[in-house]
C-alpha cells in the first residue's frame, strides 16, 4: 500500500521492467527518484562525445542527419554505440526523391524509426480513386533493416480528393505512440485558397492506414499539433485557441472535444507563433518491456508547456494535463471554454524572453529551462535583465507536481541552506502579450544546476526522468553531454 501511495504521489506508473523486483527494492528505487531534483545540484557528466559539424535532434538517443545519412548514438553511461547508414533508400528513383519531402520520427523504446516520404505536388484527374500522398517505412533504429514486428517494411498512404486539380501536401507532424504512427498533414489546392488538415492513423505492426479530416477551429496554416498519448492530441492556432482531440481506440478517428480559449491577445500587426512541449508520446505505451524504463509518468500527473512567441512580451503557459482527462473530453458536442473558466485553475504563466539558448524540455511534471543565470527569477520578474551573459547558460528544473509540492511545503524550512529547493509562485505578470494582467498563484518547485555550460552553438536540451542531455553543433564542442544531478554524495550510479 505504501508503495502504491508513493507511486501516486510522484505521478508515476510502473512498468513490466519491475515485475521481477520485490516491493522493498521498488520502494528504494522510488525514494531515490524522489531525492533527485529536490535541491540545487552540480552536473555529473556520464557520457560525452564530439560529433562533428552535424545538425541533430534528441530523443533518448541522439540522432542526426548529414549528407543524406542517418546517424544514431546511444546516450547512456555504459557505452556510446553509433550506427549510420544512407537514408535515401532504393524505394525511390532520384527523380522521385526530388519531388518528395522527408520527415522522420524515432521511438527508442521500440527500436523503431519511421520515415515519411511525402509527395510534395500531385495532380488529381479522377476523384473516384485514391492517390498516394506519402510512403512510410518502418526500420530498426540501430540498423538499416526493416523492423521485424511490422507486417510490411513500406506502407503506401493514400488520400481521396473531392475535386480534380493540382494539390500541394505538407506533412505537419509525425509521432509514434505504441502501435500507432500518427501523421498530421495539410492539403492545399493550387486553384483556390482552400487549405485543409487531415490525419493518417497508421497501425505500423499490422501494416494498414486510414485517413480522416481533422476539424479545427482555427486557420490551418500555422497550427501546430502534439500527441499526448494513443488517444489524446492537442492543437493550437495563431489566434489563441487550444483544441483537444480524442482518437478512437478501434480506428483512430479523431473527434474534436473541447476548445480552450487563451486570454485575449494585445493588438499587434503580427499574430504570435506557438510551440508545444510535452513528454514524448513514446513513453505512454510500448510492447517492448526489455526497452522500457522502470517508471513512466501518468497523463494525470504531467504538464504541457505552451510558448506564446509574440513580438512583444512573450510568455510561457504551463498547463496541468489533468484538464485533458476530465469529464469535458467525453462530450459528444464540441465545447468552448473561456480562459476565466480554466486558465486560473489549471495553468501557470511566466514571462519569457526569446534568446538562442532559450531551450525548454518537458518530462512528466517537470520542465527544464535554459537560462543564462543560476538564480531563479523572482515572481513576475521580467527576464530581460537576465541576459547579461551571452557566454554561458544554466539548466533550471521546475516541478509542478502538486502532491510533491505539498510534501515539500510541510517540511520546508526557509531558514535552511539556500541550496534546498525553492517553492515559488509565478505571481502577477504586469507585461505580457495578453490584454489583461495575468496572475498565477499555483506553487512550483524551482531548482538549478550550478554548473555553467557554454552557450556557443548550443543546440538542444532534452529532459528525462533522472538526467538531462545537451547537444552542440560545433566541431570543437562537446557534441553530446549526458548529465546526472549530484547533491552531496554522488547519486549518479
Amino acid at each position: 500500500m505504501q508503495y502504491k501511495l508513493e507511486l501516486y504521489a510522484q505521478g508515476f506508473t510502473d512498468t513490466a521492467t519491475l515485475d521481477s523486483i520485490d516491493v522493498y527494492r521498488k520502494m528504494h528505487l522510488l525514494e531515490k527518484l524522489a531525492s533527485l531534483w529536490r535541491s540545487d545540484f552540480r552536473a555529473k557528466t556520464v557520457s560525452e562525445a564530439v560529433d562533428g559539424p552535424y545538425s541533430g535532434r534528441l530523443q533518448s538517443a541522439k540522432w542526426w542527419m548529414w549528407n543524406c545519412s542517418l546517424f544514431i548514438r546511444h546516450c547512456n553511461s555504459v557505452t556510446n554505440v553509433e550506427r549510420s547508414w544512407p537514408w535515401l533508400t532504393q524505394s525511390f528513383s532520384p527523380q522521385q526523391l526530388l519531388l518528395m519531402r522527408l520527415s522522420i520520427v524515432v521511438d527508442p523504446l521500440q527500436d523503431l524509426v519511421g520515415s515519411v516520404f511525402a509527395t510534395y505536388q500531385l495532380t488529381v484527374t479522377d476523384v473516384r480513386q485514391e492517390y498516394q500522398v506519402f510512403v512510410v517505412e518502418f526500420r530498426l533504429a540501430l540498423s538499416q533493416l526493416p523492423h521485424p514486428d511490422s507486417a510490411c517494411s513500406s506502407l503506401n498512404c493514400t488520400h481521396a480528393f473531392d475535386e480534380p486539380g493540382g494539390y500541394i501536401v505538407h506533412v505537419r507532424r509525425t509521432e509514434i505512440c505504441g502501435d500507432r504512427v500518427v501523421v498530421v498533414y495539410q492539403v492545399d489546392s493550387e486553384s483556390s485558397d482552400a487549405q485543409d488538415l487531415f490525419i493518417q492513423v497508421i497501425d505500423w505492426r499490422k501494416g494498414h492506414a486510414k485517413h480522416y479530416p481533422l476539424c479545427f477551429p482555427f486557420e490551418p496554416d500555422r497550427a501546430i499539433f502534439r500527441l499526448l498519448d494513443e488517444q489524446t492530441m492537442i492543437g493550437v492556432g495563431e489566434d489563441g485557441q487550444l483544441a483537444l482531440y480524442t482518437l478512437r481506440e478501434l480506428d483512430g478517428s479523431p473527434q474534436h472535444r473541447v476548445t480552450y480559449l487563451l486570454p485575449n491577445l494585445a493588438f499587434h500587426r503580427h499574430l504570435p507563433s506557438y510551440m508545444i512541449h510535452a513528454t514524448p508520446s513514446f513513453y505512454c505505451t510500448t510492447t517492448r518491456p526489455d526497452l522500457l524504463p522502470r517508471y513512466v509518468p501518468s497523463l494525470k500527473s504531467r504538464i504541457v508547456v505552451l510558448e506564446v512567441l509574440s513580438h512583444s512580451w512573450p510568455v510561457i503557459l504551463v498547463i496541468d494535463t489533468v484538464i485533458f482527462s476530465e469529464q469535458a473530453i467525453h462530450s459528444e458536442v464540441p465545447l468552448e471554454i473561456p480562459w476565466s473558466d480554466w486558465g486560473p485553475q489549471y495553468t501557470q504563466c511566466f514571462p519569457h524572453y526569446l534568446y538562442r539558448c532559450n531551450q525548454i524540455s518537458v518530462f512528466g511534471s517537470k520542465m527544464a529551462y535554459a537560462l543564462p543565470r543560476d538564480c531563479t527569477p523572482e515572481p513576475g520578474e521580467s527576464l530581460a535583465g537576465f541576459w547579461i551573459d551571452h557566454v554561458h547558460f544554466y539548466v533550471h528544473i521546475w516541478d509542478f507536481n502538486k502532491r510533491l509540492i505539498a510534501r515539500v511545503e510541510n517540511t520546508y524550512d526557509r531558514g535552511s541552506s539556500p541550496s534546498l529547493s525553492l517553492i515559488r509562485t509565478p505571481g502577477r505578470i504586469a507585461r505580457s502579450c495578453f490584454v489583461e494582467d495575468i496572475t498565477s498563484n499555483q506553487p512550483y518547485i524551482a531548482t538549478v544546476c550550478r554548473t555553467p555550460f557554454t552557450a556557443r552553438r548550443f543546440e538542444r536540451l532534452f529532459l528525462q526522468q533522472d538526467r538531462f542531455i545537451l547537444s552542440w553543433d560545433g566541431p570543437d564542442l562537446p557534441g553530446i553531454q549526458v548529465i546526472y544531478p549530484v547533491v552531496g554524495a554522488d547519486r549518479g550510479d
